[in-house]
């Protein structure tokens, strides 16, 4: 667990570590030179299970998960930020699949948003999982157990934080095998002062290059304006043309049809994971403009798609 300032919730997740059905276990707390009550928080504890580390200065989080890594004494590593909860049986379940699967080296789960009231489902096989990667970070991250001896290997790299877990996967994914536990086994706490908020454009930059990285490791780099497309939809740019935007919808369906002569990926899955990110795409572009430019791209667009779009409002409306 890596911290800073990160005495509102830190008790709530370190409880929730400690009272898991799994006991024999360290939990490594690397405080990354926070100047709030955070160390005051850890050492009211008295669990010798706890290894509280602090820095003398803030360096980031990459930073202090190499660190926390370096110091583990376990062959496996659990992920854990400073403002989640995870479930008590959840290291449980993640240490059963690793037994079942040697083949195993990062099993994420799906986990609970909103105090519980939204699932976030993840990919489960590790081929849906690679398959998600060209699109979006399919693995939630303090959700993850992994092996060690694969992150002495790959360590986290500091310039790509905030985007640290998906670069990291992007180099595991050739390593070994990806699983999703298919229950929610952590309560992922999203707020205002989360890194993934506060430094979102940041992370959707970082993201880009490693879709690339994705998309040429494959042999998916060969379509079409593949680089301007990649960059527009990685990169949620909203201020494309219609005609940019009608370039795009076609880099979608010559993915699909390169898939299909690849055969990498089954077309059906290929097919169902294109056209829901495209569409979420499509929503976010129109909503993002005003009435008046709205129209051009509109026009342009293919029947389909124009057929979504309207049948999406229409039930807004509804609504």
């Amino acid at each position: 667990m890596a911290t800073y300032n990160g005495e509102r919730f830190i008790t709530e997740a370190i409880d929730s570590i400690l009272n898991q059905t799994v006991s024999n276990l360290e939990l490594i707390i690397v405080d990354d030179g926070s100047a709030d009550a955070t160390a005051q928080r850890i050492q009211s504890y008295t669990d010798n299970r706890i290894i509280y580390l602090k820095k003398d200065r803030n360096s980031g989080i990459a930073d202090s998960l190499n660190i926390g890594i370096q110091k583990a004494k376990g062959k496996y590593i659990a992920r854990m930020d400073d403002d989640d909860v995870a479930l008590p049986n959840r290291l449980e379940l993640q240490l059963e699949a690793f037994n079942k699967n040697e083949n195993l080296i990062v099993c994420g789960t799906n986990v609970w948003l909103q105090n519980g009231a939204k699932e976030r489902k993840n990919p489960e096989t590790h081929k849906d999982i690679l398959l998600q990667m060209l699109f979006e970070n399919p693995i939630t991250h303090p959700s993850v157990m992994m092996k060690k001896e694969v992150l002495w290997k790959h360590p986290y790299n500091p310039e790509k934080v905030p985007s640290e877990d998906y670069d990291l996967w992007s180099r595991l994914l050739w390593e070994g095998e990806f699983y999703n536990i298919q229950k929610p086994l952590l309560h992922y706490r999203s707020h205002e002062m989360s890194e993934t908020t506060k430094r979102r454009k940041e992370q959707l930059q970082l993201s880009v290059g490693i879709a690339e990285y994705m998309f040429s490791k494959i042999g998916f780099d060969v379509v079409e304006n593949h680089e301007k497309n990649l960059n527009t939809f990685v990169s949620h740019d909203y201020t494309i043309s219609g005609k940019e935007l009608k370039g795009l919808i076609n880099w979608f369906k010559d993915l699909k049809e390169l898939n299909k002569k690849k055969a990498f990926f089954s077309c059906q899955r290929m097919s169902i994971i294109a056209d829901k990110h495209l569409k979420m795409f499509l929503v976010s572009y129109f909503t993002n403009r005003s009435v008046t430019k709205k129209i051009m791209p509109f026009i342009k667009i293919d029947f389909k798609n124009k057929l979504f779009l309207l049948n999406y409002y229409f039930k807004k409306m509804v609504k």
